[in-house]
């Protein structure tokens, strides 16, 4: 039997997923917990969450009458396969969803003396038999695994302690909400500010309000999900008398990384404007030091590239000062080992390997721009998904004969590598793939299949100079796309509609601030890769392959075989593009993503 606490963790991972209703008249979590709490994440009220998320496009497509079928031949895999977890448990999955009933929360805060202690909060409404049931089983598992029980009072109510080998386990119920710590000491303290009265919550800390300010809806919606970390005082309570600690403390605010204050977020679902909003907002102490103080974006040019193709899946574009970055990783460098180190080693390990002068033939050529993009090319499969990396320069000539020269004495000389060199249009680059070791001829044929497989889906690494831009990418298909796309001009996603819907949505967002990174994301044409390889015959042939080892997939692959997916249309008219934009200020550094509402029969 393994260890009850493997088990225990399995209940209370169903209990976050179930859905809550908020029942219990008291104060959020937020206002009974300590302001010293370094982790805390909070789901509020979960009819209304499930209500929002059938108002997603995601949740309208699940319940389309088209893809019921479908939905319930894998839901019913899984519920068959969750059975065998059931019976080990010893408490069913519909047992375990229907014990949260409102306000789910959990927090990490130190303590006084020793670990640092967890509080998981569900409000259990006006049906606790679930919940005691499934405690129940957990006391059952534990005792079965060596553990002892023991209780304690304190105000009237019982503390349930389970004293195992990985450490105790304490609950009890206060006002038809579950308190599960592995502290007593922290149930204590939950219950003596259970009025919300405490002198120094988690809601008046100056780091929780910033946080919590930054991350609110457009239109002050309440998020149905919140998250808080503390990172710093986080480590420092993990490593306080641990072996080496003292070092890695001291060595935090030489690296500038104690200005990190803290991060957190929120998560909304169905608004007026959006299907849904996420923020994450990095609260950084200023002036910004080491580290930090490489953090240097600028004001970002929102026009794509004329090579960007228009059926990419993924656009993502930065200013960038580099100067600035450099100078401040010289200065951090060059403060912990030495004057001039950071010059002297860059030579060492990267001039005198590759023939070049780094700094000046790369770096400050660089004019400061840099796109990453995604694209999938076809036919589907499991590694069609291309990426690249393009920074543009100052000087596209000199960039083409640095890379000349880093190709001729590293690749080809150094690495004996065989590098393919092509020449069209304004592109030059170069492609190699790693040669392969002969196949021992007594090897098995399994085995020679999954290795062949395994060489078949390894990228194939090309970089070079295209147009104004130094690039590098994992395939030379989505570079020959995008030399297509800038030599003809045809469906570019300048061009683009849901871009430029997208872009006007992200600076109404940032209003008069400015906007450092941008970022563009078209579900479509990921889902068309994913469905066409769920359609897939190779696909139906693996999960056979796998279904007597792996029952899950064994049900699966029946399920799938009756209950097919829907034509793609069925599922393409929910997809709607969704993008995001860092905006660099005063408090630090927010990241706001949203993805837009798909009308009803659009």
């Amino acid at each position: 039997m393994r260890p009850y606490f493997a088990r225990s963790l399995v209940i209370v991972g169903l209990l976050l997923s179930g859905g809550v209703q908020l029942h219990a008249a008291r104060p959020a979590a937020s206002d009974i917990l300590p302001d010293n709490t370094v982790v805390y994440a909070r789901l509020s009220n979960i009819p209304e969450v499930k209500e929002k998320f059938g108002q997603t496009s995601i949740g309208r497509m699940l319940n389309d009458p088209q893809m019921q079928p479908f939905v319930a031949g894998v839901w019913q895999a899984v519920t068959e396969s969750v059975a065998q977890v059931e019976d080990r448990v010893g408490i069913s999955l519909d047992e375990v969803l229907s014990i949260p009933q409102g306000e789910v929360a959990f927090a990490l805060a130190p303590q006084e003396s020793g670990p640092m202690a967890f509080m998981l909060l569900i409000d259990l409404g006006d049906n606790p038999t679930a919940a005691r049931r499934a405690m129940e089983t957990v006391e059952e598992l534990a005792t079965g695994d060596g553990a002892t029980l023991d209780t304690a009072m304190y105000k009237g109510t019982t503390i349930n302690i389970i004293r195992g080998r990985r450490g105790p386990l304490a609950y009890c119920e206060q006002d038809e909400t579950l308190l599960i710590s592995n502290r007593t000491e922290a149930l204590e303290d939950l219950m003596e500010n259970w009025d919300g009265l405490r002198e120094n919550p988690l809601s008046q800390s100056q780091k929780f309000i910033t946080i919590m300010s930054n991350s609110r809806g457009t239109n002050d919606e309440p998020p149905q999900l919140v998250w808080y970390v503390d990172p710093i005082e986080t480590v420092r309570t993990v490593s306080a008398g641990g072996s080496g600690s003292g070092y890695l403390l001291a060595f935090l605010p030489v690296l500038g990384l104690d200005g990190v204050k803290a991060i957190g977020g929120s998560f909304i679902m169905a608004t007026e404007d959006f299907d849904s909003i996420s923020h994450m907002h990095i609260m950084l102490e200023r002036p910004r030091t080491g580290v930090l103080a490489m953090i240097a974006p600028e004001n970002a040019d929102t026009q794509p590239e004329m090579w960007v193709p228009a059926d990419v899946t993924s656009y993502m574009t930065v200013n960038w000062d580099v100067d600035k970055t450099y100078n401040a990783l010289e200065n951090l460098y060059d403060s912990i080992t030495g004057e001039g180190k950071l010059a002297e080693d860059i030579d060492r390990r990267i001039n005198q390997r590759l023939k070049i002068d780094f700094k000046t033939e790369l770096l400050d050529n660089l004019e400061g721009r840099f796109t990453l993009v995604q694209w999938y090319e076809p036919p589907a499969r499991i590694n069609s998904q291309g990426t690249m990396l393009a920074a543009k320069v100052r000087d596209s000539a000199a960039a083409r004969k640095t890379l000349e020269t880093i190709v001729t004495n590293f690749f080809e000389e150094n690495l004996g590598l065989d590098v393919q060199r092509h020449d069209i249009g304004t592109a030059t680059y170069w492609t190699f793939i790693p040669p392969d070791r002969p196949l021992p001829e007594d090897m098995d044929d399994a085995r020679r299949r999954r290795i062949e497989r395994a060489r078949q889906m390894r990228p194939e690494p090309t970089f070079g100079v295209m147009g104004e831009y130094l690039f590098v990418a994992d395939r030379p298909g989505l570079l020959d796309q995008a030399i297509r796309t800038q030599a003809t001009g045809d469906r570019r996603l300048a061009d683009d509609l849901s871009y430029k819907l997208m872009l006007s949505k992200l600076q109404r967002q940032a209003g008069e601030r400015e906007i450092s990174m941008i970022s563009f994301y078209k579900p479509e044409q990921a889902l068309r890769m994913w469905y066409e390889l769920a359609e897939a015959d190779s696909t139906k042939e693996f999960l056979g392959s796998r279904a007597e080892k792996t029952p899950f997939l064994g049900n699966l692959k029946q399920q799938m075989e009756a209950n097919p997916l829907p034509p793609f249309s069925v599922i393409s008219k929910y997809m709607a593009p969704s993008g995001g934009i860092w905006i660099n200020d005063e408090t630090g550094i927010h990241y706001i993503a949203f993805q837009l509402k798909r009308e009803e029969g659009i």
